[in-house]
């Protein structure tokens, strides 16, 4: 295959050439010429894209994607669903195993328990879990990904694996045995993920953290990457925290999804910001960001910790357990330090809104907020007993299939955040189940940052570094800078005019000014139409062995 983008505007990815006007010739999946290509390079061409001076630039990279399991389900397009959704948004990487949940590795006699933990961020694949290793997970998702996907190992598979799903501190015996784990499966990550909010990695401490990156970095050179312990009240601790965990165990750190939660706690940005420089003072560090005020995440992450211990019947019997009720309610109303509480950051139950429930069970209220749930139960005290017993039947009904949006954030906090210099962009979108409505950062993270740099005033060099290039180098992948002999995956959009459409009503509106998309070379969005090539073209992302 060769085709040929004529007057485009080149934007190579270095992050320091401007923009300049050119065309660019490929063959199979690399750049075979660029800048000014000869008439007799162009001869026997398949197709001539005219890109009438719109840009092009290196295919956009996902940091933190939860599409590896459910997303590979086939949507209508003929793509899978996660790649439908990247792809309309100009990435042609992802990122996945984020916040400590990696698919693997798994125990055999835990699939079935894990796989309805991560249903609710992940989706659900077509069939059974068949695996247990992170290569044997691959070796399944090979074949079912239009883009690039890279795995972050997570800690919190890691943590099952040696100790179910239990809620207490490791002894030395368990870490090392995890750390056994770390050393077997790394090879095929890119990294070190964990979530301190959620089970099991939330029974965790400092040491067993620090002892897991170590474990990792004595395979290959790679990064935390953190959901941390508290993104509110003890957001400066907790990042402390997976800090000195990164500098301690030898590898590098990125500050995930970025963020302050709560009002209260949006004038905390100085502290927050003075320890990431003395981070990248010591170790390398990145930064990603989806560049909303409002988050997403699995629904039992309201609950407190000891509610979600053991196994998936434990967690629903609690929910059916009117003195469990009464105290967990107490927590959520009262507890704002030793857990990070989700309803408390986001203002009270009318601050979380219903992005996904069981489908003919709770889905007359996707959309709304927990507060509408409390309202149709015939309660107006939102604070009451009440309240959070009617929370807890909805939750019951659904089986705990909840996945909600958090409203937690300000415009102001989002945007400083968006000026740091290595801030990198993610979705961190969530799978959406029929007739769901997910976070409208699965669609529109990377357009809006896009629109979002051109009103800021961002040289357009700037913010394709940031969105294909700084990842690629942090993750140890090979450079993506559009050159002769590079990877022929690419973007062509409209720099004046992208812009994210979706709302947190009616989030799955496409992006507009995302113009053409290839990955390896393989056209799969062309001016609106996706296009399912057979076979796909993802390829597995893989960084080298060796010291850092």
């Amino acid at each position: 295959m060769r085709f040929l983008i004529r007057n485009a505007c080149i934007v190579n990815g270095d992050g320091e050439t401007a923009p300049y006007a050119g065309d660019v010739l490929v063959e199979n999946d690399k750049i075979a010429a660029l800048g000014s290509v000869a008439a007799s390079q162009a001869d026997n061409v398949d197709r001539i894209v005219d890109a009438k001076g719109r840009a092009l630039a290196p295919g956009f990279v996902d940091t933190h994607n939860h599409g590896a399991l459910g997303g590979t389900v086939i949507a209508e397009s003929g793509l899978p669903r996660s790649c439908e959704l990247a792809i309309l948004g100009g990435v042609t990487k992802r990122i996945c195993g984020v916040d400590g949940l990696s698919p693997a590795p798994v125990v055999a006699s835990q699939r079935s328990q894990y796989a309805a933990q991560l249903k609710p961020l992940d989706g659900a694949i077509d069939g059974e879990w068949t695996w247990c290793s992170v290569a044997e997970f691959l070796a399944w998702h090979r074949g079912r990904s239009v883009t690039d996907m890279g795995l972050y190992l997570g800690h919190s598979a890691v943590r099952r694996v040696v100790m179910d799903n239990l809620a207490r501190v490791a002894g030395d015996a368990e870490i090392a045995a995890m750390a056994d784990v770390v050393r077997r499966e790394a090879p095929l990550t890119l990294g070190l993920s964990t979530g301190l909010v959620y089970n099991p990695a939330v029974y965790c401490d400092q040491r067993e953290i620090t002892a897991l990156v170590r474990a990792f970095n004595q395979v290959k050179p790679g990064a935390l990457f953190p959901h941390l312990r508290s993104e509110s009240d003890n957001i400066v601790a907790s990042i402390k925290e997976v800090v000195e965990a990164s500098v301690d165990g030898g590898g590098g750190y990125c500050n995930e999804h970025s963020k302050i939660a709560g009002a209260q706690n949006y004038d905390r940005m100085g502290e927050i910001e003075s320890i990431l420089a003395d981070a990248s003072s010591l170790i390398p560090t990145m930064e990603n960001m989806y560049p909303y005020t409002a988050g997403s995440t699995t629904g039992d992450a309201i609950f407190p910790p000891e509610m979600r211990a053991g196994s998936r019947a434990e967690f629903l019997a609690r929910l059916k357990d009117p003195a469990v009720r009464r105290a967990m309610a107490g927590k959520i109303r009262h507890d704002s330090k030793s857990w990070d509480n989700f309803v408390h950051f986001c203002g009270g139950l009318a601050g979380i809104q219903i992005a996904g429930a069981k489908p003919g069970v709770g889905d007359a209220f996707l959309g709304g907020r927990l507060s509408d749930v409390v309202r149709a139960a015939g309660v107006d005290d939102l604070d009451s007993d009440a309240a959070y017993d009617a929370v807890f039947d909805y939750y019951a009904a659904n089986d705990g299939e909840i996945a909600i949006i958090t409203h937690y954030g300000n415009e102001a906090t989002v945007e400083r955040f968006f000026r740091r210099p290595r801030m990198a962009i993610c979705t961190d979108g969530l799978m959406p189940g029929p007739g769901q409505k997910p976070h409208p950062r699965a669609l529109g993270a990377f357009p809006k940052a896009l629109r979002m740099g051109r009103e800021m005033g961002f040289p357009l060099e700037q913010m394709v570094w940031r969105m294909a290039t700084l990842p690629c180098r942090f993750l140890n992948l090979p450079d993506p800078t559009l050159c002769v002999g590079a990877d022929a995956s690419l973007v062509l959009f409209d720099p004046d005019t992208v812009a994210e459409s979706g709302t947190y009503l009616d989030p799955l509106l496409r992006p507009t000014g995302i113009d053409m998309v290839w990955v390896h070379g393989q056209l799969v969005l062309d001016h609106g139409a996706l296009i399912a090539p057979d076979p796909f073209p993802g390829r597995v992302l893989t960084s080298p062995l060796g010291a850092r």
